[in-house]
């Protein structure tokens, strides 16, 4: 199985698991089949998952005992585990989980219907002073979401790249606004890198507007949840008592958020806020606890919000084959979608490269060194611009100039340690200065922040660039405020708490950000999955999604590395 980004929990925290709940709660006889269960509950809520389909398909892991599905529940419904309110574990038709998140998720869901029950700010029966905005460029679901902005105080809006959401978005605020002009309006997204792209396409989205309506679209402030939130590492300084004083709050990249973080908006959020929630449910689930976006568009839940939710499916940018191979993946079995890439045509925008070594392929050491190259050379030009390094002093256009070339090229891997891990790609272009922290790096190394320190307005998952030489290195990050003024700065290295270099990254880390280029180091034989097609006892929704997150980062060309064996 491919690594998440996330380790592994290991034995021992299981082991304590097992023990705790046998002395919690004895049952009449402890199985091998109750430790199956543990352990596919504690595997599944690594990835991000909080549910188990109690199906014959065996969810992520090998299992001890005989009889999946059927066996496990017997003996779960006999060990008392089930049983009251304060029971550990929770089966609900044939879905199987911890009762802590299940009742978690339950909540948010609640408080998402009862939102249902208020009336917008600027709602239908104010509709009479609506000034009339052609929308012919909009398709029928993309009106209808823009309509239902004056009727609920909820709107669900998914789709997958390229499908106008954005565009969505920017004819709901304008729609909203010409009802009530002095709406607060915010926008978010779980990261750094994903609210400065939200900000990003909008601002090309309004190009064509009159001045008028521009100005007050770039006036609204986007920003990551956390900074929304007024996160700490303690808390969330937002709640019920200091609320986000906000009339509309649309968040993009919803498959990020999980339980925690959607629990800190919703208590933060006053219920008559307008939540306009944009996402792609097809995506990988969030690192943390419970894929919200993903229980939303579960075919029982999105029942709820069956008038406030628009499924986008026309693609409006030009991705070449991209398209067709993500929407191939999310219909097809794997080994079907990798027979597929190796027939595609040479002209196409996706390159398959077939390797049957543990080594990283030439051509793809050939394209990251160009491109360490060039970064190289515009880290040198920034730096011998000014006569000495400050934020100030740096050249703005050079400083730019650096930034936009890192974030041309995006090599993805789903394993952190191993062959064609992200570890792998780092070793072999820092070599021996990898180990030798980012001081010994050289400038032009990408760089990417591990956690949230908002005092230096970082966010998890920016990347940033190493400049300097000789005498001291520094880190240049582009930076976002709650202004929209996008800008950048410089850092020293020491302040920086969590800080790994960038050259690669896992998938999950990718999320909310996109390249023209994209290289996706496959390393699981593709001749193994194709076998397995068939196999009840191998579940591949988790690598589906995985693939798809990697390969929709692209915007024009991805080169997809696989092996045949190893």
């Amino acid at each position: 199985m491919i690594d998440n980004d996330l380790t592994t929990l290991d034995s021992n925290f299981r082991n304590l698991i097992h023990k705790t709940l046998k002395k919690r709660i004895p049952p009449s006889t402890y199985s091998e089949h109750l430790e199956d269960l543990i352990n596919v509950l504690m595997e599944s809520l690594s990835k991000g998952e909080i549910y188990i389909e109690m199906n014959n398909i065996t969810p992520y892991i090998g299992l001890k005992a005989q009889g999946w599905p059927l066996d496990h529940i017997k003996a779960l419904k006999s060990s008392g585990w089930l049983e009251g309110k304060d029971s550990p574990i929770i089966l609900e038709g044939n879905l199987l989980s911890w009762r802590r998140w299940h009742e978690e998720m339950e909540n948010i869901i609640i408080n998402l219907k009862d939102r249902l029950s208020y009336e917008p700010n600027h709602s239908q029966r104010l509709k009479k002073e609506v000034s009339s905005r052609k929308q012919s460029t909009l398709n029928k679901n993309q009106i209808n979401a823009v309509e239902a902005v004056l009727n609920h105080n909820v709107i669900l809006l998914s789709g997958g790249p390229g499908t106008g959401k954005t565009s969505t978005i920017v004819e709901m605020l304008l729609k909203a606004l010409s009802i009530k002009q002095d709406l607060r309006i915010g926008l978010g997204a779980p990261t750094g890198k994903a609210s400065r792209r939200l900000e990003e396409t909008i601002q090309k989205s309004i190009i064509n507007l009159d001045e008028h309506s521009k100005n007050r679209l770039l006036d609204i402030p986007c920003t990551t949840l956390h900074q929304w939130l007024k996160a700490n590492e303690i808390e969330f300084r937002k709640n019920e008592a200091s609320p986000i004083q906000l009339d509309i709050l649309v968040v993009d990249e919803m498959s990020m958020v999980d339980i925690s973080l959607m629990k800190g908006l919703l208590k933060a959020l006053p219920k008559e806020s307008q939540l306009i929630l944009v996402g792609d449910p097809d995506q990988l689930p969030p690192v943390g606890n419970g894929a919200v976006w993903h229980k939303l568009h579960e075919e029982t839940t999105l029942r709820n919000f069956s008038n406030c939710a628009f499924r986008l499916n026309k693609v409006y940018r030009n991705r070449g084959d991209l398209v067709d191979l993500s929407n191939k993946l999310r219909t097809k079995q794997l080994g079907d979608f990798f027979e597929d890439v190796q027939n595609l045509k040479k002209s196409s925008s996706l390159q398959v490269i077939i390797s049957s070594k543990e080594e990283i392929p030439v051509e793809i050491i050939k394209k990251l060194t160009q491109h360490q190259v060039n970064l190289i050379n515009k880290a040198t030009s920034l730096t011998n611009s000014a006569e000495e390094i400050t934020s100030q002093a740096l050249n703005h256009m050079l400083a730019t100039d650096l930034l936009n070339c890192l974030e041309e090229l995006m090599v993805l891997s789903p394993r952190r340690y191993g062959p064609w891990s992200v570890e792998h790609i780092h070793r072999t272009i820092l070599e021996k200065t990898l180990d030798k922290g980012v001081m010994n790096w050289p400038p032009g190394t990408p760089v990417i922040c591990g956690e949230n320190q908002p005092e230096l307005n970082l966010a998890n998952g920016d990347i940033g660039i190493v400049i300097g030489g000789e005498v001291s290195n520094y880190l240049l990050f582009r930076l976002q405020s709650t202004t929209n003024s996008c800008d950048f700065t410089l850092i020293h290295p020491i302040r920086v708490r969590s800080l790994s270099p960038a050259f690669a990254t896992t998938v999950h880390k990718a999320q909310g950000s996109e390249a023209e280029h994209v290289i996706f180091l496959w390393p699981e034989p593709i001749n193994q999955i194709h076998s397995s097609n068939n196999n009840p006892l191998y579940n591949k929704e988790y690598e589906r999604k995985l693939i798809y997150t990697a390969i929709t980062r692209a915007k024009s060309k991805l080169d997809l590395a696989i092996t045949l064996d190893k």
